[in-house]
C-alpha cells in the first residue's frame, strides 16, 4: 500500500468500500523468519566477518606483540640486571619506545657499575693508610698497639668483605635453569659434613632461572647465620603462585620486631650479634637480600615460633 507516494511498513489493516457497498480489508501476510531478504543480509554480514576477522586478528597482534615484548624485557631486567637489550623492531612509535626502554637500561647499568667501581676504589685505597698505621704502631707500647691492631684487623676484615661483593657484582655470569631443591640439600650436606645442625624439612620441586654461585652465596650466608645465631638450621622449599619460597628457621633468641629491617642494613649488627661474635662485619644479610633482589626476589625476616624465619622468595622459571 502506498501513502501519500510512501510505502508502508510494518503491521497495518487496510479497508477500502467498493460501489455495492461491501468492505475489502487488506492485512499483510505475516512473514516468516528468515525470509529471503533477512538470509541474504545475515549471510552478507557473516561474510563480511570472516573477511574481516583475520585481518583484525592479525592487527591486533601486531600492535600488542611489542607490548609483549616490552612486559618481557622489563621482568628480564628485573631478575637479571645484565639482560640483554630488547629487539628494536615493530612500527616507528614502539621502535622509539624500545629504544627510549634500551637506553634507560644502558643508563641504570652504567650508573650501578660507577657506583661499585667507586666504591671498590675507595675500599681499595683504604689499604694504604691501614698498612701505615699497623707500620707505625710497630712504636708503641704493648697495651696500646694491641688495642689498636684489633680494630686495624676489624676495618681490613671489612674491606676485604666490600671487595670481595664488589668483585662478585661486577662480574657478569650466566644464568641457567636450576633444580632448587638439589641445590640445597648439596649445602644442607656441605653443612653437616662440617658438623653443623642442618637439616631439610618439607619440601617440593622447584626450577629458577640463576646464577648457581650466587644461590649457593645466598643459602650459605643465611644457614651460617641460623647455626651461628640460633643453634640450628631447617630449611624447607615450597611453591607459592609463581615462585619458589625457601624459609631457614632456628632456635636463637630472635631479634625485635624494629631490627628485622635494620640488619639488612650493610655494616648494621643487631646487639645480640655483637654479643655472640665480635669477628663479624654486618655484610652477611645485605649481600644475602643483593643476590636475591639480582634474580628478581627478596629476602625477608620474621619471627618464628621460637627463634627466626628467613624467608627467601625466588621466580619460578618460565620454561
Amino acid at each position: 500500500m502506498i501513502e501519500g507516494g510512501r510505502p508502508m511498513m510494518g503491521d497495518f489493516t487496510a479497508a477500502m468500500r467498493q460501489s455495492d457497498g461491501a468492505w475489502v480489508v487488506v492485512r499483510p501476510r505475516p512473514e516468516s523468519f528468515p525470509n529471503d531478504w533477512q538470509l541474504r543480509l545475515m549471510l552478507w554480514l557473516a561474510g563480511s566477518l570472516l573477511l574481516v576477522l583475520p585481518l583484525g586478528y592479525l592487527f591486533a597482534r601486531r600492535i600488542t606483540a611489542p607490548i609483549g615484548r616490552f612486559a618481557r624485557a622489563a621482568e628480564a631486567l628485573g631478575r637479571d640486571p645484565n639482560a640483554p637489550m630488547m629487539t628494536l623492531s615493530g612500527p616507528a612509535e614502539i621502535g622509539q619506545a624500545a629504544r627510549a626502554f634500551n637506553d634507560m637500561q644502558a643508563r641504570l647499568k652504567r650508573y650501578v657499575d660507577d657506583r661499585t667501581a667507586m666504591m671498590g676504589a675507595i675500599s681499595h685505597d683504604l689499604r694504604t693508610p691501614l698498612a701505615r698505621i699497623r707500620f707505625k704502631m710497630e712504636a708503641a707500647s704493648d697495651p696500646l698497639k694491641q688495642a689498636v691492631i684489633v680494630d686495624l684487623e676489624q676495618m681490613e676484615q671489612m674491606i676485604a668483605s666490600v671487595l670481595a661483593f664488589i668483585r662478585y657484582a661486577s662480574a657478569s655470569r650466566p644464568r641457567e635453569r636450576l633444580d632448587l631443591l638439589s641445590l640445597l640439600e648439596c649445602l644442607v650436606d656441605e653443612a653437616v659434613e662440617v658438623g653443623q645442625d642442618v637439616a631439610m624439612e618439607a619440601v617440593g620441586p622447584a626450577t629458577v632461572e640463576a646464577d648457581a654461585l650466587g644461590l649457593q652465596r645466598l643459602f650459605r650466608n643465611l644457614i651460617d647465620n641460623a647455626v651461628k645465631y640460633g643453634d640450628r638450621a631447617r630449611v624447607s622449599l615450597s611453591r607459592q603462585g609463581g615462585e619458589a619460597v625457601v624459609e631457614i628457621t632456628d632456635d636463637g633468641p630472635g631479634l625485635p620486631p624494629g631490627e628485622l629491617e635494620r640488619v639488612f642494613e650493610p655494616f648494621y649488627r643487631a646487639e645480640s650479634a655483637r654479643t655472640l661474635d665480635g669477628s663479624g662485619v654486618g655484610l652477611g644479610l645485605a649481600v644475602a637480600r643483593s643476590l636475591a633482589r639480582a634474580h628478581g626476589g627478596d629476602v625477608s625476616l620474621a619471627a618464628g615460633a621460637r627463634g627466626l624465619i628467613a624467608q627467601v622468595r625466588l621466580p619460578l622459571s618460565n620454561a
